[in-house]
């Protein structure tokens, strides 16, 4: 369990740094789809090395199932990715990472009419805690936001949450085979993310990328993958409830690497609010934290 935890911590603090990455990215060439498609040959260029070295491919029964779950999860990454990037043009970096712990209202939605579970009320207070703590992180910055916005924003937590469970099930599929939590999630991640970037390699024509272009979106995509392997260790340790629970921390975090901006001159990167306001945006963020934890307690009830 030490583990997972420890590396749910490591997830949070990559995702939170890597946001801020997307955004200076965003910041020159203004184009979300461009840094979606570099990041990912990014992360084919590092993952696909290690592919046929982590992954049992000769142990695998199921060859139909494994390769499903994993077009299924190429399929919904793609989709939120894409949305989260155009959601950083109604939402500064910072706001938008903690709005990601709104995930856990998905999650219920999702147990609730997908898989037909009962919720007590303890779990829903829980649900409607983390609402009203997105809304009040929200409401704190001095930017704009849309209807369209929001709407990209649920999209983007719908197809995460979609691929938090598929990501699990290819880890623990993998642990069922005889490895280690470590090896099982280095090897799920760097089967997926190698696929991920074969699949974006035909979209290269269209963007008409640059090598200063790749060399700007590098990092994000090395720091992005650094999270995911965390994170997948995480989820095959402790699974994905208990893992969003420690990963909703990056909602603190990111209000800490937003305050320190301004100090290191990237203050281009987020808005520029008051004091009073990141004291607000800070209480949002651990009501959100304290509401996936009520969560995760209330189900074991």
């Amino acid at each position: 369990m030490a583990l997972g935890i420890i590396c749910g911590f490591l997830a949070a603090l990559f995702n939170s740094i890597g946001y801020l990455f997307s955004a200076r990215f965003l910041l020159h060439h203004k184009s979300p789809f461009l840094l979606l498609i570099l990041a990912q040959c990014g992360m084919l260029l590092v993952s696909f090395p290690f592919l046929f070295w982590l992954f049992p491919f000769w142990s695998v029964d199921r060859p139909w199932w494994i390769t499903g779950l994993t077009v299924a999860w190429v399929a919904v990454f793609m989709i939120g990715q894409g949305t989260f990037f155009t959601a950083l043009r109604y939402f500064e970096a910072s706001r938008l990472s903690s709005l990601l712990g709104l995930k856990i209202i998905v999650l219920a939605l999702m147990f609730k009419f997908v898989q037909h579970g009962n919720l007590n009320i303890w779990q829903w207070l829980a649900v409607v805690l983390a609402a009203a703590a997105g809304m009040l992180f929200n409401w704190s910055g001095t930017g704009k936001t849309s209807i369209k916005g929001w709407l990209l924003l649920v999209v983007t937590l719908f197809c995460y949450s979609s691929a938090d469970l598929l990501e699990t099930e290819l880890v623990l599929f993998v642990k069922g085979l005889g490895y280690s939590d470590i090896h099982s999630a280095l090897a799920v991640t760097s089967l997926v993310y190698s696929v991920l970037g074969l699949a974006a390699l035909p979209f290269l024509k269209c963007v008409h990328a640059t090598g200063p272009q790749f060399r700007m979106a590098f990092p994000y995509a090395v720091i992005w993958l650094m999270s995911q392997a965390s994170l997948f260790i995480c989820f095959g340790n402790i699974r994905p409830v208990f893992g969003n629970v420690i990963l909703a921390t990056r909602g603190p975090l990111s209000v800490a690497i937003g305050a320190i901006l301004p100090l290191l001159g990237l203050a281009a990167l987020d808005s520029k609010i008051s004091t009073m306001k990141w004291v607000q945006r800070g209480v949002a963020a651990l009501i959100m934290v304290g509401a996936i934890a009520l969560y995760s307690w209330a189900k074991t009830l």
